[in-house]
This record gives C-alpha cells, structure tokens and sequence, in this order.
C-alpha cells in the first residue's frame, strides 16, 4: 500500500516516533513517501537516520516556483475537484485578513502535496498532529478526488487548547479514521463528534522498540543522576524541576537534555538557586547517543504542565530508570501511580519534591517501579505491535474505503464553529 506522510517539520528531534512509525510501516511492506511542510532544522539531523530521512522528504515551503507552476498546471485539469479544495481551504480559514492569507497559502502546499503523491499513485493521505500538515493532507485528498483518503494521528495537547483556532471539529469529521494514541486524546475527539463517528477513532500507541533499551538496574552513587528529557519550553516545567530541586536535601546532579526558547531563562533560574555546580544542560541529543544518558540515571522526571503521551517516557522506562510524572492528559494510561512510578499534580513544587526524595531514598521501591514498568512497556508499548495495529487499520482502508472528506455537516451536530 501507498501512503504519504504529511508532517509539519520532519525529521524532528522531538518527533523521533515519527521517524519510528515510517520506518516500521516501510519493513512492514508499506510505501510510504514523506512529505513535510517545512524544511527539516539541520540541527536536529544528529544521525544517520535522520539525514537520511530528511534527504529522501519533500519540502513544500521553498519548493521552485517551477514546481509550484506544474502543480497547478497539473490542478487545472481537474477543475471540479480544485474548486472543491479552495472551497474547503477558504472554510478552515481562521479569521482575519492574515487567516485568508494563510488559507491561500495552505491550498497552495496541498496541490503541491498532491502532485507529489499524484505522480507516484499514491492515493492515501497521512498526517501527524491537526496543525497545518493536517490542512494540507486535508485539501491534498479532496483533490485527488473521492477514491483519496485522509486520515491523521491526534497527540495534543496544543490542539486540545484552542480547537476553534486548529479546526479540531472540522478536520474530525472530514477524517475516515483518526489516530488517537491515547483514551484521553480519543476523549477530546469524543466531545467534537456525534456518536455515529466515533468508531473511527482508533487507539494506536506510539511505540518503542524495546529490544534496543537494555534493562539495567541502578547503581548505588553518592551523588544521584537525575534525568528530565524534553523541550526547553515553558510547558515542559523544568522550571518547576530545578525550584524543587534547589530545596533537595539529598547530593543530585541534574542533567537537562532537550533545546528550546526557553533555555536563556532556565539557565538563568539555575544560577539564581545556586544549582549551576549540579545542573548540566546537554542540549539536543540523537537517538544514537540517548541511551547513555537513560544508562547512568537514577531517576527520570517530567514535570510537564500538558503532554500528549509522552515517548521519553516509555523509553526511560523500557531502560529501567525509574520515573515521576504528573497526573495530565495519556500519562496516567501509562503510568499507573504507586506501581510503575509516581504521578504528582502538575503545577506543585512541594509535591514533585517530596516524590523525587521518596524514590532516591527507596531503593527497593524504585526497583519494584523500574521492573514493573518495563513490562507495561513490554505488554502495551510495544513498537512491533503498534505498527502491527496501524497496518491493520490502513489496510483495512484500503480494502473497504470509508471516505468522508465531503460531509461537513458532521460538524453541525456538534455545535462547533
């Protein structure tokens, strides 16, 4: 089967499972053609992998003015379809001089996209997250007219935030089966559907392979490794990680692996608590180089304020380290409290810290944690299995098509706007 997989920005440091699910579904005997809307940051193409993903990627945004021109060319002769799309394209139009600006320009992208996959029969369009890449693949399918599909993973939370300004609603009721890597993301899209469509939501977990991630058990140290992976963001709470750390009355070193706008103000914030001896920032790090740093941890902490579900998780997991989260969004799907980790509120310094001395304090706990995490890993995070399911759903498509990019009137019924 012929796939495209639309993407915002691929290769991405942040998105490895991405990465992850192209290649399983390409050892699974799936063509699948990448196709991402910006340009991949070369800072984030730390291996081989990633190069060599990010050479074989189309790029829409800064593709030749040729290629744009032979695109629409290619569009006009399918007038019906076209309009069709400018159509749809003008109805995801946020408001706005600029959101009419911007719709333009997606519609544009989505001709491209559909060129592309045109030109190398492809007829199936993927996308990962419902932000642009979603508009693209969107309009790119109602080109290629009714034998297209479209369909997209739904991670959150940021959609989840403003579903007005992404078309969550919209782009949920145009899709013929959505993605959800989780029970609370299927949620969200629950409360945005009518009964009637909520058989194609569909759980698929985003996977490891966990045969790479070697168990290992922790080595007793007088100074304790402690391990926070993720964007430098504000959402990501490392601020919140090194107010509680600064009041630990157990020797730690933190190292903070991850890069983002946020790093000026975290650094900042570590001098101000006096924590730069214990605090090293690593930046950004290649799937190559990370089970290192999972290696030499004694404990794995994500303070996030909103998540998705996250993958560094499940491979601090899968490594043996044991974990602290916060109790938001799929990570309690993951992480079941007092069994396979700790789960605190988000937002509560006085509660992370305690969950943090608790575990480098309890030996026998932390050890009871890592194992019994590792096999939830095991059991339902299990890459092969995860693209097992996704195979199956795809497949499925493609033997019983169940288009429903033409019936916006689901939408309707939800009261959404």
């Amino acid at each position: 089967m012929k796939i495209a997989y639309i993407v915002s920005r691929y290769p991405a440091v942040s998105h490895t499972f991405i990465l992850r699910e192209v290649l399983g579904l390409r050892a699974a005997g799936f063509d699948v053609t990448t196709i991402s809307v910006r340009r991949a940051d070369p800072t984030h193409l730390l291996t081989p992998h990633d190069q060599q993903e990010a050479a074989q990627t189309h790029v829409l945004v800064g593709a030749s003015a040729l290629s744009y021109l032979g695109a629409c060319l290619h569009a006009l002769t399918r007038p019906l379809h076209l309009a069709r799309m400018f159509a749809r394209a003008w109805s995801l139009r946020r408001p706005g001089l600029k959101g009419s600006l911007w719709a333009c320009f997606y519609a544009l992208e989505a001709i491209l996209a559909w060129h592309i996959c045109h030109q190398r029969g492809i007829n199936h369009f993927h996308a990962h997250f419902a932000n642009v890449a979603c508009d693209v693949a969107l309009l790119a399918a109602l080109l290629a007219g009714p034998d297209a599909s479209f369909t997209f993973t739904m991670h959150g939370p940021t959609e989840f935030a403003d579903v007005a300004h992404f078309r969550l609603a919209e782009k949920a009721a145009a899709a013929a089966s959505i993605i959800c890597i989780s029970d609370f993301a299927r949620s969200q899209l629950m409360a945005l559907l009518p009964p009637a469509q909520w058989p194609k939501l569909r759980i698929v977990h985003c996977g490891i392979d966990v045969t790479a991630y070697r168990f290992q058990s922790r080595t007793p140290a007088a100074v304790r490794e402690i391990l926070c992976v993720g964007r430098l963001v504000p959402v990501k709470a490392q601020a919140l990680l090194l107010e509680a750390l600064a009041t630990l009355s157990i020797p730690f070193h933190l190292t903070l692996v991850g890069d983002g706008p946020d790093r000026a103000r975290l650094e900042s914030l570590t001098d101000q608590l006096g924590l730069r001896p214990h605090v090293t920032f690593a930046g950004n790090i290649g799937q190559n180089a990370i089970h290192t740093y999972y290696q030499r941890a004694h404990l794995f902490v994500l303070p996030s304020f909103a998540e998705g579900l996250p993958v560094v998780l499940i491979e601090a997991m899968a490594s043996g380290v044991p974990v602290i989260s916060t109790r938001i969004a799929g990570i309690p799907e993951l992480i079941e409290h007092n069994v396979e980790g700790l789960l605190v509120p988000p937002g509560r310094v006085d509660c992370l810290r305690d969950a943090i001395q608790q575990l480098l304090r309890d030996e026998t706990r932390s050890i009871a944690f890592a194992h019994a995490a590792r096999a939830k890993v095991e059991s339902a995070f299990d890459g092969r299995q995860c693209t097992h399911d996704l195979a199956a759903i795809f497949s499925a498509m493609q033997t019983h098509p169940t288009p429903t990019l033409e019936t916006p009137d689901a939408v309707v019924a939800t009261g959404a706007t």
